[in-house]
């Protein structure tokens, strides 16, 4: 690329330098041959003063002399000009005096040049043979044609020089700005250079393997050089910190992946182990209600594996739809009033040992938009996990309440459905609260393995609030730990 700017720009010169030479020298002869034009007038005009003698006499050479000086090389003539006179076609007298004051006759073929030219006529270029080319005008008196010619040898001459040193300036100036532009296309490139070889060493990276050690950046001091390198090594800064977060999200997420994969597969392994241990002891009893007590556990044991697979498999459908690979989430209105209201019944009557108290702030159900199945779901998993990690007596109390919206809510948006199940237990670890929404968390004092919970009920509650485009937090402190969670209400109305 960098020669190719140097080329293009050095064609550029030369073809401006060319286009300005060749307008600069066909002014300047245009305006040399105007200024010969008029000193030709001017000797034109001188001529016809001075007349030949009737019989002038022979030169040297054989031509005819003028010794009185009034004709050829009369006063204020330049060296060379060269006069004719021209009776009935034939030339009378044609000659002309060099630079040294000698006179010399034109040639039959030099005076019929003259001939053509057209008396009172602009001043035209004629070729008078070995004298070269020469400017001519006619003029006529008393019947005579008197023709004045001055050379263009000088002017020629002039020209050509100028042409020399328009085309010897232009080498100089060509060879002198491509050493500078090549100086000056390295330097701004330079910093593009540093691009490359940013990117370069990005193709270092070990991708497959998760290698998301991307700190290599493009330097500021090459961002500000000029806007084009700026503007790549921004774009390209900019690629490498997507591609680092994406290549440590994916490492968390297959980090993840295989804890959850781990975690799955040690809780299916327990209930599995008491399942094929009770089906062998079944296998070999004998006893009657031996075997009703194996199979009411084995049983148990196979709701509990039922339950787990069905969370796992709401919780990848969560997955799938916040990644949008999955199908389109339901969108029906859902009665969370009602859905809240019957969730605390069914505790009361699972958790009698717990007093559950239920708080409605306005008399007008909530509505929000939804899959009803899923919302009954993150309500009772908050109910059973104040239920289970509480000793019996705690008082839970769950209040639901319409607040406004913080950004102002849309034209059909009512503001926000609060939710609150609080319970003045015991508090949640401090080291426990960061991950507590996380899969397969379970607190070190907790009585979950012994209530048969599996570590997933929050994951799903969270996972679903987000689904439902809300949020959940918790605060735990001595004497009240409370899950809130904000779902935008909506009018109650059923989506078509």
């Amino acid at each position: 690329m960098r020669w190719r700017i140097v080329g293009a720009v050095a064609l550029l010169l030369v073809a401006t330098n060319v286009v300005v030479g060749a307008v600069t020298v066909i002014a300047y002869r245009e305006y040399l041959v105007g200024r010969l034009d008029a000193e030709l007038a001017t000797a034109a005009g001188r001529t016809p003063g001075g007349q030949p003698p009737s019989d002038p006499p022979p030169d040297s050479s054989g031509g005819q002399q003028d010794p009185d000086n009034r004709f050829i090389g009369a006063p204020g003539q330049a060296a060379d000009t060269v006069v004719a006179i021209l009776r009935e076609g034939d030339a009378v007298l044609a000659g002309y005096t060099d630079s040294e004051g000698e006179q010399h006759r034109l040639s039959r073929t030099q005076q019929a040049a003259l001939a053509d030219v057209t008396p009172g006529a602009d001043p035209t270029t004629v070729s008078l043979g070995t004298l070269g080319a020469y400017r001519a005008q006619a003029v006529t008196r008393d019947g005579d044609v008197f023709v004045t010619a001055l050379p263009l040898g000088d002017l020629r001459a002039s020209v050509v020089r100028l042409v020399v040193v328009i085309g010897s300036t232009t080498l100089l100036a060509l060879l002198v700005a491509a050493w500078a532009l090549t100086l000056a296309v390295r330097r701004s490139l330079r910093p593009l250079e540093r691009v490359v070889s940013v990117a370069s060493s990005v193709t270092d990276l070990d991708l497959e393997r998760g290698d998301a050690d991307t700190a290599v950046r493009v330097p500021p001091s090459a961002l500000v050089v000029n806007r084009e390198v700026g503007q790549v090594g921004t774009a390209l800064n900019r690629l490498l910190g997507h591609v680092g977060r994406a290549l440590t999200v994916r490492r968390e997420a297959e980090r993840g992946m295989r804890t959850f994969v781990a975690d799955a597969s040690h809780e299916l392994r327990t209930p599995i182990a008491t399942v094929r241990a009770y089906a062998e002891l079944s296998a070999g009893a004998d006893d009657l209600a031996a075997l009703h007590r194996n199979a009411e556990r084995i049983g148990r044991e196979a709701v509990r594996m039922g339950d787990l697979v069905e969370e796992l498999l709401l919780l990848a459908r969560l997955d799938a739809v916040a990644l949008a690979a999955g199908p389109a989430p339901v969108h029906d209105a859902v009665d969370l009033t009602a859905t809240v209201v019957e969730a605390v019944m069914d505790a009361r009557t699972t958790a009698p040992d717990h007093r559950w108290t239920l708080q409605l702030a306005d008399d007008r159900p909530l509505t929000v938009s939804g899959d009803a199945g899923q919302l009954r779901r993150a309500v009772t998993n908050l109910l059973a996990n104040a239920r289970t990690h509480t000793p019996s007596g705690t008082t839970v109390v769950v209040s639901l309440q319409r607040v406004e919206h913080p950004g102002g809510g849309a034209a059909d948006t009512g503001g926000l459905a609060r939710l609150v199940v609080a319970n003045d237990g015991p508090p949640i670890e401090t080291e426990v609260l960061p991950v507590l929404f996380d899969r397969f968390t379970r607190g070190s004092s907790s009585r979950s393995r012994e209530h048969g919970t599996s570590g997933l009920g929050l994951a799903i509650v969270h996972a679903v609030v987000a689904a439902h485009g809300g949020t959940v937090r918790v605060a735990s402190e001595p004497g009240r730990t409370a899950f809130t969670v904000d779902l935008p209400e909506t009018a109650s109305r059923s989506d078509t």
